[in-house]
């Protein structure tokens, strides 16, 4: 009986003594980490740059009192830092909540407005070509490249998306009257591409010439209210010619060209050639009818390479024309 009494306090004292030894060791093991934690009433940190723009650095300073341990997260979704006056570098231009966790126990946001890229040009990477400040409607504007170790071009002239010529010298016709963009990018690099003005002046209306206006005499050696019929012969009939409106070659090619593209009606010419409407003209070497020659020329884009008009001396009356295109 004592043997069994004995084993048993002894197993009451072990359980006894492992309780206490489990207190002391988490009692011990509290203290140490209150004695450790350094708690924040606020954190607080402050940012400076050159620049703050997409590529420039931005340096982070923490200024929490007792900080000891840091997290940033500079909203941007990279890696973040556990520095405490980390350098950061945003690469795409907007707005970022950057975000401080101090000793796990304080948290700071603040957001920081980014802004795009400066991107210095060099002023002798640009295209050169020269460019006439105005141009009638019409009119054959020729432009060529002049930069210096260029292989590759695309112009355009104002009118279109597309490029309108992808070799060194062009040429193009303006439809529309008004202040068109001329650009060329030379050899592929969108980051210098020339841009120069060009007002386009409307196509003048040609203006007939007034003519001197004459008064009849009267015959006073008859009174026609008492002559017989037939005592007064009639005036013989002037042999001076209908005298047209004068047009050069230049603005006739203009209206030929202004006829291709259905902005013009070929009735707009009969008033250059006099009695026959539709005269014999010479079109590339053959010879066909001016109605003809514009059922032909309709709807397709005209680059005339030489216009000779034919007139009739004193008249200004076109006979006919010789156009090779």
């Amino acid at each position: 009986m004592n043997t069994g009494k004995n084993t048993s306090t002894q197993l009451d004292s072990s359980v006894i003594y492992l309780f206490i030894t489990v207190f002391l060791v988490a009692f011990t093991t509290l203290a140490f980490r209150y004695a450790n934690d350094t708690p924040c009433d606020e954190a607080v940190f402050v940012h400076s740059a050159k620049e703050y723009r997409v590529g420039e650095i931005i340096k982070f300073n923490d200024r929490t009192t007792g900080a000891q341990e840091w997290k940033w997260n500079f909203g941007d979704g990279s890696e973040g830092s556990s520095q405490k006056d980390p350098l950061h570098i945003f690469e795409n231009e907007g707005e970022y909540e950057v975000r401080l966790f101090v000793n796990n126990a304080c948290e700071r946001k603040e957001v920081v407005t980014i802004k795009e890229k400066i991107v210095l040009l060099d002023s002798t990477k640009f295209p050169v070509f020269e460019l006439p400040k105005i141009i009638v409607v019409g009119e054959l504007l020729k432009v060529k490249d002049e930069t210096k170790n260029s292989t590759s071009w695309e112009w355009r002239f104002g009118e279109t998306a597309s490029a309108n010529s992808i070799s060194k010298s062009a040429e193009y016709v303006y439809e529309e009257p008004g202040l068109k963009t001329v650009s060329l990018i030379v050899n592929g690099d969108l980051t210098y591409i020339g841009k120069k003005k060009i007002n386009v002046l409307p196509l003048p209306e040609s203006k007939k010439p007034i003519t001197k206006i004459t008064r009849e005499r009267r015959d006073k050696r008859l009174d026609l209210r008492k002559a017989p019929a037939g005592i007064v012969s009639e005036k013989a009939t002037s042999n001076k010619p209908n005298i047209v409106p004068f047009i050069t070659e230049g603005n006739f090619k203009i209206k030929i060209k202004m006829l291709a593209s259905k902005r013009l009606d070929p009735s707009a010419f009969s008033a250059y050639f006099c009695e026959d409407t539709n005269p014999l003209v010479v079109a590339n070497g053959r010879s066909t009818t001016f109605s003809d020659f514009c059922k032909k020329i309709i709807g397709k884009k005209m680059d005339i390479e030489k216009l000779n008009l034919k007139r009739n001396t004193g008249s200004n009356c076109i006979t006919t024309f010789d156009i090779t295109y």
